[in-house]
């Protein structure tokens, strides 16, 4: 695999004649993210955009970077190594960054493995409830007093009933409505 690594980095900094916002909401509709997110994107420091491609991929998202009105930067990395090889480093100790990806700075956001609980409330001691004093009622038995409810007065005297209107319609004898 002879082929050099790029990553592609946003340096914050915009196309000459491109306003602000303009190149905000374009950053934000080629990314498909927030135009808040794209604002943070170009806050001035330098954000990778794409890690280990090859040049012509990032010749490609640098051109249309630069459409979107924003200038992006490109640094060679070294290659990703094969995962079949076995390294002699120790897995413990993190890589030393070396060159031009030393003075990008990493967000520091990981992805938990999937499944894990990422709350951060701690389990609740388990409650010690004394139910000694608790006994059963038998079968059948009320439990409760029940209140003499006095009747309910509802008055409906100012209500009336009204009659269905007849209608100039088939008569009632030969309807096929079986309410009639």
């Amino acid at each position: 695999m002879g082929d050099q690594a790029y990553l592609v980095a946003l340096t914050g900094e915009r196309v000459e004649g491109v306003d602000l916002a303009t190149a905000r909401s374009n950053l934000a509709s080629l990314f498909r993210i927030t135009e808040a997110r794209a604002a943070a994107m170009l806050s001035g420091k330098p954000v990778v955009i794409k890690k280990g491609v090859d040049e012509v991929t990032a010749r490609r998202y640098q051109a249309s970077l630069r459409e979107a009105g924003v200038l992006a930067r490109l640094m060679a990395c070294a290659p990703e190594p094969d995962p079949s090889s076995t390294s002699t480093e120790d897995p413990g100790e993190p890589p030393i960054p070396s060159g031009a990806e030393a003075q990008i700075p990493e967000a520091g956001w990981t992805l938990a493995p999937v499944g894990t609980d990422l709350s951060d409330r701690e389990e609740p001691p388990p409650l010690e409830v004394d139910l000694s004093e608790l006994t059963l009622a038998e079968p059948g038995v009320t439990l409760g007093t029940p209140r003499d409810h006095p009747p309910l007065k509802v008055d409906t005297s100012d209500l009336t009933l009204a009659s269905v209107p007849n209608e100039d319609g088939p008569s009632s004898e030969g309807s096929d409505n079986p309410r009639q």
